[in-house]
């Protein structure tokens, strides 16, 4: 049994519910990422490596892990 709440999730960075879609990019099903998160992740540590990356990725979360 489908129903839409099963069709969405949330982008476990900005925390924005989207369609299922939205998590299959780059050959891969079922990310974790947003597409644009996942953009932003990468420039993020292309300028800083991995701790700019989670760093990004930590903030992002507490804008709205926190309300």
């Amino acid at each position: 049994m489908n129903t839409n709440a099963s069709l969405r999730k949330p982008c476990s960075v900005c925390g924005v519910i989207f369609p299922r879609e939205e998590f299959t990019y780059g050959n891969r099903e079922n990310r974790s990422y947003c597409k644009s998160c996942d953009a932003a992740v990468s420039k993020a540590y292309a300028q800083g490596g991995t701790a700019a990356a989670r760093a990004y990725r930590e903030e992002q979360r507490s804008k709205w892990k926190s309300t």
